[in-house]
């Protein structure tokens, strides 16, 4: 017979699972959507699939800890990027943060 504490421990980890799963599953729709923004606002100037020709930083060298510094650089541009505030939304944004995240080096 099973213990209340195990099926305790086991009900925990059965749900972990599952929000696991959920967990990715939400992150790879926001990488999808991000690609699909990137590809019509960002592709230009910063390369096909992430990919810079040099003039332009790599986005893929971004760490975790600079979405601050990505974020703020977006909604104000930067040099000649122009600024997205006010184009793309935070959700959106984020979406890109994630599809670039997930191409990090």
């Amino acid at each position: 017979m099973i213990s209340d504490w195990r099926l305790f421990w086991i009900a925990i980890a059965y749900a972990a699972t599952g929000f696991i799963v959920a967990a990715s599953a939400q992150d790879q729709a926001s990488i999808e959507a991000g690609e699909a923004l990137y590809d019509e606002h960002c592709a230009m100037c910063h390369g096909e699939k992430l990919r810079t020709s040099g003039a332009v930083p790599d986005l893929r060298e971004l760490r975790a800890d600079q979405r601050g510094t990505f974020v703020t650089t977006v909604n104000e541009g930067k040099g000649q990027m122009p600024a997205w505030g006010g184009v793309l939304s935070d959700e959106q944004i984020g979406q890109l943060w994630s599809y670039i995240q997930a191409h990090a080096r």
